[in-house]
């Protein structure tokens, strides 16, 4: 029986014009289910799919070629629901078979709502020639199988179809529970970034290469980033929307063949190209973005020999970073070249390999290359810069970056802080696996705590041993394994604070570890959770489970979903229940 239930989900909710229902609520009793409709002037539409009580939710006036419409799919199974197999079957006997070669896996997460075991999907494609992404939920109820499906054309404005599909996510009750009952808060995102988002949702461009330009001057710095980008639609477009993240703002976009578009300042600016981008082919556009303060870049009543350091992600994006409940969004893969023009004093370190570094009439020129790492956060430095130490090694050289003005540090700092890097990426190379990257970089600036780009650490002298080698963990975990979907932001502290704990305990013994979790665990650190799923599963069960995360996942996405599955059911139910945010 459960066979032939599994097959009779592999086909769609083929929609049907016929049998509308104008009602506020949807109800079933039998599999005790309630759902309101999105908006007033939607209605309700039975589907056809065989062994299945299918209902549609649409516009009352719109038609369902469109592509604008909900499914709620009902069935009963003779045993408790196969969940993921369920999931499994959905994703590749029904979405792969309808989207075809157009067909992008965006997220898979298991999770509780409302009490009940779920899996949450997310993909992309295209429907007869029509770009659309589709959300959806299965949920188990004993041995009934609830799907709510969403549906988001990228045609339309999404903001408001989001906030109806949000009612009737919000409104729908599976036996005596409401699922989104126990659902976590959103992160926290500003308010101008967060607007910036979701002016991008639904973006049919992919980022496919680019070519950033840092001058520094008395005055001040300027910066052009030149974008590649591709059109992953399967229509032809001629219009898109660049944004830039707090604080930065666009001064200007300038388009393929150099002439500015007319009003493209601001955060976010659409623009309308010379002519439409066919399907899968791609075009450039170059823009031009500043800080409002005028912050980077010495004034113009001085020398450049201060320290510009700027951490966090500056690029302009055509494509959103989050996606539509809040959770990261993996990056494009795209090749990245930053170039610096610089007063003969001064160097700039950013994520990547040195490509150029020459003097040329008293002005400094470097190039930066990164080729296929969407490094989330690729910051640089710029400075009285100079390399005080090259340590070659058996993994990687390791190149260290210290201001030449200003009080130096001393050299046998410098020494120790190498040595920490050094030994972590041993440790974690033979713990997790190893890397592609040859160089590791790592600049000496003011900045607390390290930040990460690629194999680029940004460490403060004074930053203490145990930050340093989290550090360095990142680049395993956050750098090289992305980490997206509900706990995304979790994952990405613990992981790495965990690693550098199992650094102490590999040479001071497990109670250290002990007590290091005990500590961390008072400060809020969150990888006493990891910890507690290693005492449940065994020390060797739980590297196992992580060295296959890293080597299964590397310059790919991963969710706290699939480290619950290669835990296993027991050590996985340790870590914490992170619901679907909403």
């Amino acid at each position: 029986m459960i066979v032939a239930v599994l097959c009779a989900l592999a086909v769609g909710a083929t929609p049907q014009d016929t049998g509308m229902l104008d009602v506020p609520v949807y109800r079933n009793e039998a599999y005790q289910v309630s759902l309101p409709r999105p908006f007033d002037d939607w209605v309700f539409s039975a589907g056809r799919a065989p062994r299945t009580t299918t209902v549609l939710f649409h516009p009352r006036r719109a038609p369902l070629r469109d592509q604008l419409w909900g499914a709620l799919v009902l069935m009963s199974f003779d045993a408790p629901v196969p969940l993921e197999a369920v999931a499994d079957q959905r994703l590749q006997e029904t979405w792969q078979s309808e989207l075809g070669r157009s067909f992008r896996l965006l997220t898979r997460d298991s999770l509780s709502l409302g009490g009940l075991p779920a899996v949450h999907l997310v993909m992309a494609g295209a429907v007869n020639r029509l770009a659309v992404d589709v959300e959806e939920y299965v949920v188990a109820h004993g041995r009934d199988l609830v799907i709510l499906q969403f549906r988001y054309p990228r045609g339309l404005p999404r903001d408001s179809i989001a906030a109806g599909y949000e009612r009737s996510f919000a409104g729908l009750r599976i036996g005596e529970a409401a699922v989104a009952a126990t659902a976590a808060p959103q992160p926290v995102v500003s308010e101008g970034d967060d607007e910036v988002n979701r002016a991008l949702a639904g973006s049919p461009w992919r980022l496919r290469a680019v070519e950033a330009r840092v001058r520094v001057d008395p005055g001040g710095a300027t910066f052009a980033v030149r974008m590649e980008v591709a059109n992953d639609d399967v229509r032809p477009h001629d219009t898109l929307v660049v944004a830039v993240r707090t604080p930065w703002v666009i001064d200007s976009v300038r388009g393929p063949t150099g002439r500015a578009f007319a009003g493209a300042r601001g955060t976010r600016v659409g623009v309308r190209l010379p002519q439409p981008v066919e399907a899968l082919a791609a075009t450039a556009i170059t823009v031009h973005i500043r800080l409002p303060d005028a912050s980077l870049g010495p004034g113009a009543d001085r020398a450049p020999t201060e320290v510009i350091a700027w951490p966090a992600d500056w690029l302009p994006v055509v494509q959103p970073w989050l996606d539509s409940l809040g959770d990261p969004l993996p990056p494009s893969v795209a090749r990245r070249t930053t170039r610096f023009e610089l007063p003969e004093g001064l160097a700039a370190v950013t994520a990547g390999r040195l490509a150029a570094n020459l003097v040329v009439g008293g002005r400094r020129q470097m190039a930066w290359v990164a080729d296929e790492e969407p490094f989330t956060t690729p910051g640089f430095v710029i400075g009285p810069l100079r390399r005080v130490l090259l340590r070659p090694g058996p993994l990687a050289t390791v190149r260290v970056w210290a201001s030449s003005s200003g009080e130096a540090t001393p050299s046998g700092r410098v020494a120790e802080i190498a040595d920490a890097v050094v030994g972590a990426w041993v440790f974690f190379t033979r713990s997790f696996g190893r890397l592609t990257f040859e160089d590791v970089e790592i600049v000496l600036t003011d900045i607390s705590p390290p930040r990460v780009s690629g194999a680029t650490l940004f460490i403060s002298p004074l930053a203490s041993l145990d930050s340093i080698r989290a550090a360095v963990a990142r680049v395993w975990w956050g750098q090289t394994v992305r980490f997206t979907g509900p706990g995304a932001g979790w994952l990405a502290r613990a992981l790495p604070g965990w690693s550098a704990a199992a650094i102490r305990a590999a040479s001071d013994g497990d109670s250290v570890l002990q007590r290091v979790v005990r500590e961390g665990e008072a400060a809020g650190e969150p990888f006493a959770g990891l910890e507690a799923a290693r005492r449940v599963g065994g020390d060797a069960r739980f590297r196992t489970a992580l060295r296959a995360l890293f080597l299964e996942h590397r310059r790919r996405s991963a969710s706290l979903a699939d480290l619950r599955l290669l835990l296993g059911p027991e050590a996985g139910e340790a870590l914490p229940a992170l619901p679907r945010a909403r």
